[in-house]
């Protein structure tokens, strides 16, 4: 896909001042008819929006009601006509916790919110999509859908998953020849957001965390990079240290634990 002008893309998750947020903003910005939706904070994406002068439609949605999502969709194409575009961004962090502090509760609401949000958007969205003369879909893992991570089991979980899940129908569509229609992932690795505050579980590292996130990539770059990869067919895509991680998992698939438990040490990280 070479340009966005005139497409239609959907972003879930893309309230508040994150990565789903400056994607609505560079996609209006580079001609495309933005619909988004989120649980909270739709009025700060909705401000830049109007700031553009872009066609856009919000809505409340929580992205684990597979009803209201549906509807949400189902308003898009009847408002828009289309769904070119689909960014599943809408994603949460449960916090620093090791395996035996998890409980199910925890597993059940990360994984409706980061693998089934996932999975359900894309299926009410791809029949659709695949009648368009050229679509993309667009799956935001992490890093550590790559590199398996200390305490964020349930995290690397969900994102290891979302992972698998693209690369499955990247391939299936290949094989059978189905070309018009992209599918990417996004491994981003330190980007500045608050997701380390909006976690469920806070301890005496999150502050510190939420620090180092910031000095990572701002939303507003991380989006540019994702669009410029749609833009070149690239079906994973790398932001900030994501890259590195990757490639130190391909260098040393399990000793690359080793070199985590250094980085922590040198940068004394708590380890519980």
């Amino acid at each position: 896909m070479k340009s966005f002008t005139g497409k239609v893309a959907i972003v879930t998750g893309g309230g508040g001042n994150g990565i789903g947020n400056a994607l609505a903003r560079e996609l209006a910005r580079q001609g495309a008819s933005v619909a988004f939706c989120d649980i909270a904070r739709l009025e700060k994406t909705e401000q830049d929006l109007d700031s553009l002068g872009a066609r856009y439609y919000s809505e409340t949605v929580d992205i684990t009601d597979k009803d209201a999502m549906d509807r949400f969709i189902a308003t898009v194409i009847e408002r828009f006509g289309a769904i070119d575009l689909l960014f599943n961004n809408a994603g949460v962090a449960l916090g620093d916790l090791t395996f035996g502090e998890v409980k199910p509760s925890d597993f059940e609401k990360i994984t409706n919110i980061n693998y089934w949000g996932v999975i359900n958007t894309t299926m009410s969205c791809y029949q659709h999509m695949l009648q368009r003369p050229e679509a993309a879909i667009i799956n935001i893992s992490s890093s550590q859908g790559i590199l398996g991570a200390p305490y964020l089991v349930p995290y690397c979980t969900t994102k290891f998953a979302v992972r698998g899940f693209t690369d499955s129908l990247r391939a299936e569509h290949l094989i059978r020849g189905i070309r018009h229609i992209s599918f990417h992932t996004v491994h981003p690795g330190a980007i500045a957001t608050d997701i380390t505050l909006n976690a469920d579980y806070q301890n005496t590292g999150s502050q510190r965390f939420h620090e180092t996130l910031q000095k990572g990539t701002q939303p507003a770059k991380a989006a540019q990079v994702i669009l410029r990869g749609v833009k070149k067919g690239k079906g994973r895509i790398f932001i900030s240290d994501g890259a590195a991680q990757d490639f130190l998992v391909r260098l040393m698939p399990t000793g690359y634990v080793r070199v985590l438990r250094l980085f922590m040490r040198l940068k004394k990280m708590e380890v519980r």
